[in-house]
């Protein structure tokens, strides 16, 4: 972890402290990755404005840092429009910590449906090279294996993909055949 990471552990013993950093991040990260995901797909806030059926003026306001008042509804219109699926949960602040410790352009950008590796066929080897998947596996190895919890399900998805590929060749390797594409199971989650 960062030096501010350290810092932050020290001052998050305050719980008015932490839950108001929390807070302050929170609306930050959500107005950062509404104009980081804009400017991604080169789209003015015009057009966000238009695919969202907002006014220009209110997706300016919705990238703004110091906005606070997000509901639900909105950003679900934002992730439509990007296509996307929005996430809310709840997490520990061992979580957030590792998030502001993430922060970054990089780590706010998404794939839109069509871009998305999972839906694709992409070999294993492409995903691991992919800007999301190595996004989801950035921190130190022992966080890693502690967590185990790689955004974006990337790594179920390489899971399965893998033994779709096993039981594939196996079939194949039985009948002296290369496997055909029908002959996959679908991806997880369908």
């Amino acid at each position: 972890m960062s030096a501010l990471a350290d810092k932050l552990k020290e001052s998050f013993q305050s719980s008015e402290y932490r839950h108001g950093y929390a807070d302050e991040f929170l609306n930050s990260s959500i107005a950062t990755q509404i104009k980081v995901l804009r400017e991604q797909r080169d789209w003015t806030q015009q057009q966000l404005a238009e695919k969202t059926g907002m006014q220009q003026a209110r997706i300016s306001v919705l990238e703004n840092v110091n906005y606070s008042s997000h509901s639900i509804t909105t950003l679900r219109r934002i992730a439509e429009a990007y296509d996307l699926t929005l996430n809310v949960s709840f997490e520990e602040f061992g979580k957030r910590l590792t998030d502001i410790d993430r922060f970054s352009r990089e780590s706010l950008e998404r794939f839109s449906f069509e871009e998305d590796p999972v839906f694709q066929k992409t070999s294993p080897e492409e995903i691991l090279q992919s800007r999301a998947f190595t996004e989801s596996v950035k921190g130190d190895a022992e966080q890693e294996k502690q967590e185990c919890r790689l955004k974006e399900g990337n790594l179920l998805f390489l899971d399965a993909h893998r033994k779709r590929l096993q039981g594939a060749q196996a079939l194949s390797i039985s009948k002296g055949q290369e496997p055909k594409d029908s002959q996959l199971p679908m991806a997880v989650g369908k």
